[in-house]
């Protein structure tokens, strides 16, 4: 990695406007109601400082070489270096396409996460963010914080395209209130502007949520929508499975029942959700379908092993997930509770741990604010609200079952934030906020 210098800086600088012309000139980013370009921007800029607080914090506080996103951009900077060694060698590697070959592996060995500790059926999800710093590799002549740049335009924006969907659903009362939480809840913005697999995951399941919608409410042209969602499913496949996995049953059922009772809405979360929680139990007597409850606590006893390899600082628990149904009932709601209490202050022994502690305490300030405060109407009225929490809910207890170190914890819910901030803003009585004003561009 070339060192820090001029040329770093004007590349950041200049792709940074850029990126703010690529908001000011597309469509899809202009004339977002709640949102002014100028807010747009002011994100865009926040995400940017967050992600270089990220490497700053790493840089000063710990150790720039155990990052992940560092290790990842140093992995794609040596398959960045086939592009002018080999560029068919490079082509292959980047797209897949042949890249098992025997003369590659020496480009593979020198990488930190292109192989796993450990064997899975499961796609190793590290070489998508690998193959996306070889990527930008090309652009940015391998100085790490045009990469920052990159990664949170992206990122941000699949929060436009998931916040375009509520948008069709929200009350208009409360259009003001969604932004914030969309965009700027804590964790979402330390941990979504990195350069990881959150950033990536944020972009495709973002895409996927609205062009899904696009689709099902025929919204624009279905040439154009379905290769869209096939790509963006794909990613998401990709990445985290379980994502999509998850907001399936809860989609179904809001997209079914939205305009019922709130009783009959209820059972039918509850129906749906049943329905694929049995499907994934069965599965292994499915001749041509994978046993994935195998498959997930295959996945959860690596991490555990994995963790105590490392003799990680923030490991919850060491208990071993069992592909039963009343292990997977009691260790999801120990997860949901790990993941909405842990960490908590007391645990608090550095930078990172006391900001996750202190982002518990703001979700925990949000639900009690709520309870006191509940606008029965709203709820009637909106039911996004529904889907909403039940998607924060399973993604939250999913992640905590399958996740025994805090650290982890952190990262992997990022994905339910904007939902859960979606929920609480449609339970909570609030007071109207005007739209802040802000200078023409």
């Amino acid at each position: 990695m070339p060192e820090s210098n001029g040329m770093e800086i004007l590349l950041t600088i200049t792709y940074f406007m850029l990126f703010c012309l690529m908001l000011y000139k597309i469509p899809f980013f202009r004339h977002i109601p709640g949102i002014s370009f100028s807010l747009l921007a002011l994100f865009f800029a926040l995400k940017v400082m967050a992600g270089i607080s990220m490497i700053m914090v790493y840089t000063w506080h710990y150790d720039l070489e155990i990052a992940d996103f560092h290790k990842y951009f140093k992995d794609g900077m040596v398959m960045y270096g086939a592009a002018i060694e080999n560029p068919v060698d490079f082509l292959r590697m980047l797209t897949g396409i042949q890249s098992s070959a025997d003369h590659l592996f020496p480009y593979y060995e020198k990488m930190n996460y292109w192989f796993r500790p450990w064997e899975s059926p499961v796609y190793n999800d590290n070489r998508l963010v690998i193959r996306f710093n070889a990527l930008v590799g090309i652009f940015s002549f391998g100085y790490l914080h045009v990469h920052n740049i990159f990664i949170n335009f992206i990122s941000l924006s699949g929060l436009v395209a998931i916040y375009r969907f509520m948008l069709r659903y929200s009350d208009t009362s409360r259009i003001n209130w969604l932004p914030w939480g969309v965009f700027l809840f804590p964790g979402l913005l330390f941990w979504g502007s990195g350069i990881l697999k959150e950033g990536l995951l944020i972009f495709s399941f973002g895409f996927w949520v609205y062009y899904s919608d696009k689709l099902i409410n025929q919204s624009g042209s279905v040439l154009r929508n379905i290769p869209y969602l096939a790509f963006f499913s794909l990613l998401l496949f990709l990445l985290k499975p379980y994502t999509l996995a998850i907001w399936l049953p809860c989609a179904i059922s809001f997209y079914a029942s939205r305009k019922y009772k709130v009783s009959h809405i209820l059972f039918s979360y509850a129906f749906v959700i049943s329905v694929f929680t049995l499907f994934m139990f069965l599965t292994k007597w499915i001749a041509f379908i994978p046993d994935l409850a195998e498959i997930i606590a295959r996945k959860q006893n690596d991490f555990v092993e994995h963790a105590l390899a490392l003799d990680a600082g923030s490991i919850i628990h060491t208990r071993y997930l069992e592909a039963g149904f009343w292990s997977f009932f009691s260790e999801f709601w120990i997860g949901l509770f790990n993941t909405l209490f842990r960490p908590h202050p007391l645990e608090t022994h550095s930078v990172l741990v006391g900001f996750a502690a202190l982002e518990n305490l703001i979700i925990w300030s949000l639900v009690i604010y709520a309870l006191i405060y509940t606008d029965k109407k709203c709820i009637q009225k909106n039911r996004v609200f529904w889907l909403a929490l039940s998607f924060s809910l399973l993604l939250m207890g999913f992640v905590g079952m399958v996740t025994p170190l805090h650290g982890a914890i952190v990262r992997y819910k990022i994905p339910a934030l904007p939902f859960l901030w979606l929920a609480w803003v449609h339970i909570a009585r609030l007071p109207v906020i005007k739209k802040i004003s802000f200078p023409k561009a």
